[in-house]
């Protein structure tokens, strides 16, 4: 029987956003040690988180669908108890193919989180202000997850081992699980269309597809280019645990400008939001193409965490507003493009980093965030005359 409030549910959402980011961010620093265990290239091991990340996002559309059924929080229960069983076998000895390929389904298991927690926000808060708040609100879980997937991956590789950081997630998938059992398990209204009625109703959408075509880009740059950032350094000759340090500050700089967002969305408009996010992005990968040091990394870190948070949330907000009645499949559709954005952009870095070199890689990254910039600032512009 659930005996929570719709707010404080919504204050519970960020730590289980916090466990999904953390389950990705822990790989970036722990590729290269991973790939000596495995005796293979950064490019090969690099497989296993773009198989995450590919799957990830094709299983948005389907945790959509469960949630229409089952509700948001009976799907949210189910993601991370079938995301924690797979973390489990991650941990167990295989070839690199079987490990590639659990990966893969722990994307698919773990698909079910951070979408299912916006559907729920949009959901129960009409205000499109306040639910940018609350979806801001949200990167405070995603930033601790990142920091602490980024540091503790870094230093831990060396410490314990990677395979513990599969354990311990694990652990508390299923922690989180028990504890959200509590909450009022909200499902959509009667205006809701059924399944082939949404697809459709999305799929006429022109603003969707332009929404798509936005989040792919800004994941495949920002967040595929993020992940080779401390592979990047480490190939200068740094060690892991530095490398692990200085990326940590890209979780700290979404924390404050999370913070900041949720007190400023009434007084800076979504194009400003994305004018802001693609200047420091910009200036964050520029930077690395000229020198890749603890110093520049740090600095750089620093400024996507801004330029991810300020554009994310922006996309993510006007992804709830596509349509009332098919929200939940909008919302997904929109979180399966960022992630196969993500492994996209992870897989052509790591390609690049491997194979052209640091310059090369951040040169293609920054030259997406111009093109992300310019789109989304124009797009949000005309969207927002068209709302009124």
């Amino acid at each position: 029987m659930s005996n929570w409030s719709l707010e404080r549910t919504a204050r519970f959402l960020p730590y289980v956003v916090l466990v999904a980011t953390f389950d990705r961010a822990v790989i970036g620093p722990m590729l290269i040690t991973m790939g000596e265990d495995f005796d293979v290239d950064l490019t090969t091991i690099t497989l296993s988180t773009s198989a995450y990340l590919l799957c990830y996002g094709l299983a948005q559309p389907m945790w959509g669908l469960i949630s229409d059924r089952l509700g948001r929080i009976a799907t949210l229960q189910l993601a991370l108890v079938c995301a924690a069983v797979m973390d489990l076998v991650s941990v167990v000895p295989m070839s690199i193919e079987a490990f590639i390929a659990v990966r893969a389904l722990a994307g698919v298991t773990m698909a079910g989180v951070f979408p299912t927690a916006v559907i729920f926000l949009g959901d129960t808060i009409t205000s499109a202000q306040k639910r940018q708040s609350a979806i801001a609100s949200l990167q405070s879980g995603v930033a601790i997850g990142l920091t602490l997937g980024t540091v503790l991956g870094g230093v831990g590789v060396v410490l314990i081992g990677w395979r513990t950081f599969f354990a311990s997630t694990a652990v508390v998938c299923l922690v989180l699980a028990v504890s959200v059992r509590r909450a009022p398990n909200v499902k959509p209204g009667d205006g809701v269309l059924p399944t082939g009625q949404a697809l459709a109703e999305v799929a006429r959408n022109k603003w969707a597809w332009f929404l798509y075509l936005l989040v792919f880009i800004e994941a495949a740059s920002l967040l595929g280019g993020f992940n080779l950032v401390p592979a990047a350094l480490e190939e200068t000759g740094r060690s892991p645990a530095i490398a692990g340090l200085v990326t940590g500050t890209y979780g700290l700089a979404v924390l404050g400008t999370s913070m900041v967002v949720r007190r400023v969305t009434e007084r800076v408009s979504p194009a400003g939001f994305l004018m802001i996010g693609g200047l420091s992005a910009g200036v964050g990968f520029g930077l690395l193409i000229a020198f890749v040091t603890p110093l520049t990394v740090l600095i750089s870190c620093a400024l996507q965490g801004v330029a991810w948070v300020t554009m994310h949330t922006t996309l993510q907000t006007w992804s709830t507003t596509l349509s009332n009645r098919a929200r939940a499949l909008a919302v997904s559709l929109f979180a399966g493009m960022m992630f196969l954005g993500n492994g996209f952009g992870a897989f052509v870095a790591g390609y690049l980093l491997d194979f052209r070199g640091s310059v090369a890689m951040f040169s293609v990254v920054t030259a997406g965030v111009v093109v992300l910039t310019a789109l989304s600032v124009v797009g949000a512009r005309r969207y927002q005359h068209r709302l009124g």
